[in-house]
C-alpha cells in the first residue's frame, strides 16, 4: 500500500496553507518542476503557477482564464485549476482549509 505525506508548499505564503503531495517518497510537483527545467521550454511558467497560488492563499481574485473552481464529487473536498498557457496546477482543499498541490502539461491534463 501506498504512503502519502504533506510538505508544506513554502514558495506560497497566506491564509491558506498549501501542501505538496508525496506519495512512497516521491513529491509530483517537484518532479514536475525538475521536468519542465531540464525541458528548458516552460520553466517561467512554473513561476506564474507559484504566483497565482500565492495569491489566492491570500484570499485574492484570479480571473477566471488563470483559475477555477470544480466538484469533486466528495462531500467537503473542492477541487481547482491554476492555468498558465502550457501549464495546469490542481488542488484539493479540505474541510480545514489545506490546499494539496499537483501539476501537469495542458495536453497530458484534458
Amino acid at each position: 500500500m501506498s504512503k502519502f505525506v504533506l510538505d508544506e508548499f513554502n514558495n506560497v505564503n497566506g491564509t491558506i496553507t498549501f501542501y505538496k503531495i508525496i506519495e512512497d517518497g516521491v513529491c509530483y510537483w517537484n518532479e514536475f518542476c525538475k521536468t519542465i527545467e531540464k525541458e528548458g521550454i516552460w520553466y517561467e511558467q512554473i513561476y506564474t503557477l507559484i504566483s497565482q497560488m500565492d495569491r489566492k492563499a491570500k484570499l485574492k481574485s484570479l480571473p477566471k482564464e488563470k483559475y477555477h473552481d470544480y466538484s469533486t464529487g466528495v462531500k467537503g473536498v473542492n477541487g481547482f485549476e491554476f492555468k498558465t498557457k502550457d501549464l495546469r496546477a490542481y488542488g484539493i482543499k479540505d474541510e480545514l482549509g489545506n490546499v494539496i498541490i499537483f501539476a501537469g502539461k495542458k495536453k497530458f491534463t484534458k
